[in-house]
């Protein structure tokens, strides 16, 4: 199904289009029949010669009712502009059309009604003028047709040219988010509450649970009804009614929101959006700190005040981050087009995208921790992969622009690209992009360093700790912390992390020796030197093996090797896995695993049964009476 919106200004004819092309009249409520416009969303199905549905929205031309004409906008394929010949192109026209333009639709008609008023060469007078207007737009090559939709002269070149529509555009993107603004809700006898809209971003089925915005409740989808007809399952792009079991009628609210996500808290914690806004040149206002705005998304209106990101104002014609905090939340995703209007006067000021979402107005001050928000303008999905990692120094690639209006294909696609450029590395299922984690590490490991210098009675830091200390949510921390265990800047001491060589200190002979040591354990990580053979290389590498033993940077497997603190983390890991599942473990899991061969393994099943991590009980190992010690520096 295509979803075409109609637009244009009062009395143009666009319903009178609607009706001559699908035998339906879209002024479907009585206060519009008698006022004889449009106010609220009226809808309207057309069907091609090879079986393709068209729904019409047609949306309102009066200047009060923009509001409405958003949410008719916001899901549509492409749009018909209408322009009555005998008024020309009008203020509503002019809005409408940047309304359109704003909202990211980029495919659609000029249709010039009431060509039986005028004459031929008004005619192209009045084409030319609208071409103008409409130069360097999506709609700067866009077929002109002209109509009467009272006598219906032209409409068999404008069924011709919606019956190749199908063909021509692309289906709506199915990228697992599924919503459906509410813009309209009503109670149906004997079937209750039911809502209506048109679904994006994924699919909807009966008997699916879903959410309901504002509300936060959940309920059950009983029925669903696309195309003029019951469905099982609703696909994006379809105009859309849903039912519900379990839900009171008082709860699905026009601007409300019907999605697949279970948790929406989000929306609710990060409330304030940061938009890549445009002002209109034809508006006489600058956008000032400040000042209170409405903001459409999809059927949803709220209003609320805006800051400026770095302008002073934002003049007509010109574009500029703004931060905007809703009184009340919206549910929205990075990279939904929205409208600006005033609240009072009525007037559309601008339009553009979400680029991000944030728990509070920043303070001046802080400003420079926003400064990757200069890289989601214009919005790629490029831009915004390698701006979240600036901002979040590392993620794990499941939760990655979770809130972002694309799929995880798309996402994990440009990740695949990103990688082999080597722009972008992976860490424990985590990606990070390699300069900006750089930076991010210098500047963690500094206020670390700070830290532990003012607490100098301190051990170590937990990972709680860590993760106050550096900003860093409590699963980054981890990643960090472990991404810096294994580059042996950080080492761990039983359940406390700690820099290494804190409180210690080599110098000369005995910090090369260290150096090298380190390079070697690190490069050799299965396999590294015995002590005697480090121990014979002098005193230096002595001082520097003990000084490694007990900074926390190394473990002495009994007395002949030293592995890397990481490293015989893994080795335990694997012990107590494979033990914790199958009761048992062999010498040849060890060398399965790691590739140890039994100079190796030996050993190290010796040191764990010293430890009491196993027992041995012939030629296998079970658990040991320290089995359940978290501890693996035992």
């Amino acid at each position: 199904m295509l979803v075409i919106g109609t637009a244009g200004h009062i009395d143009h004819g666009k319903s009178s289009i609607v009706k001559r092309l699908t035998g339906t009249d879209p002024d479907r409520l009585p206060e519009e029949k008698a006022r004889g416009m449009t106010i609220d969303l009226g809808f309207a199905f057309y069907r091609t010669p090879d079986n393709d549905t068209i729904a019409f929205v047609d949306v309102p031309g009066h200047e009060r009712f923009v509001k409405n004409m958003v949410a008719g906008v916001g899901s549509i394929d492409a749009v018909m502009l209408v322009i009555a010949a005998d008024d020309g192109w009008m203020p509503q026209s002019q809005e409408h059309f940047q309304i359109v333009r704003l909202l990211g639709v980029r495919r659609g008609m000029i249709v010039i009604n009431k060509i039986d008023l005028v004459e031929p060469d008004w005619l192209e007078l009045l084409e030319q003028e609208v071409r103008d207007k409409v130069g360097g737009t999506f709609l700067d090559r866009a077929p002109v047709l002209r109509v009467s939709s009272q006598t219906g002269d032209g409409f068999d070149a404008l069924r011709a040219h919606l019956n190749e529509l199908p063909g021509q555009i692309k289906a709506q993107r199915d990228i697992g988010k599924a919503r459906l603004y509410i813009d309209r809700s009503f109670v149906r006898p004997g079937i209750g509450g039911v809502v209506t809209g048109t679904l994006r971003g994924g699919t909807l089925t009966v008997g699916q649970t879903v959410s309901v915005w504002p509300s936060r409740k959940t309920a059950k989808i009983r029925s669903l009804h696309s195309n003029n007809r019951d469905v099982q399952t609703a696909v994006p792009g379809q105009r859309t009614a849903v039912s519900f079991t379990g839900l009171e009628k008082e709860y699905l609210v026009r601007g409300g929101v019907i999605t697949d996500r279970s948790n929406l808290g989000f929306f609710s914690d990060y409330p304030v959006l940061v938009l890549d806004i445009e002002v209109l040149r034809e508006t006489t206002i600058e956008l000032t700190d400040r000042r209170r705005v409405l903001l459409i998304v999809g059927t949803t209106e709220a209003e609320g005040e805006i800051r400026l990101y770095e302008n002073r104002q934002i003049k007509p014609g010109e574009k500029g981050l703004a931060l905007f905090k809703p009184d009340d939340p919206i549910l929205s995703l990075v990279g939904d087009h929205f409208i600006v209007r005033l609240p009072t006067p009525m007037v559309t000021i601008g339009g553009g995208q979400i680029v991000d979402h944030l728990p509070h107005f920043p303070r001046r001050r802080q400003m420079t921790r926003y400064r990757y928000l200069r890289e989601r303008t214009p919005l790629t999905l490029e831009k915004l992969v390698t701006s979240e990692l600036e901002k979040q120094t590392i993620m794990p690639l499941e939760t990655l622009l979770k809130e972002a209006d694309f799929s995880r294909d798309e996402i994990e696609s440009q990740i695949k690209k990103a990688l082999q450029k080597q722009t972008i590395k992976t860490f424990e299922g985590a990606v990070y992009h390699e300069s900006h984690f750089k930076d991010a590490l210098e500047q963690i490991q500094e206020k670390l360093v700070k830290y532990l210098e003012d607490k100098s009675h301190l051990k170590g830091l937990t990972t709680e700790q860590t993760s106050s200390i550096t900003g860093l949510n409590q699963d980054q921390a981890k990643l960090v912390i472990n991404f810096l265990l294994s580059s042996g800047t950080l080492v761990k001491v039983r359940e406390l992390f700690n820099l290494a060589g804190r409180g210690m200190s080599l110098k000369g002979s005995a910090r090369q020796a260290h150096e090298e040591i380190m390079k070697i354990l690190e490069s050799d990580r299965y396999s590294p030197p015995t002590l005697a053979t480090l121990a014979n290389r002098g005193k230096a590498f002595k001082d520097a093996v003990k000084f490694i033993v007990e900074s926390g940077q190394g473990y002495k497997c009994g007395s002949d090797f030293i592995f890397l603190a990481g490293v015989w983390d893994e080795i335990v890991a694997f012990i107590k896995q494979k033990i914790s599942s199958s009761g048992k473990l062999t010498v040849a899991d060890l060398r399965d695993k790691f590739g140890f061969s039994r100079k190796y393994a030996i050993p190290i099943l010796e040191e764990t049964d010293r430890t009491g991590l196993t027992r041995r009980e012939g030629d296998y190992r079970v658990k040991g009476a320290r089995f359940e010690v978290q501890d693996t520096f035992l």
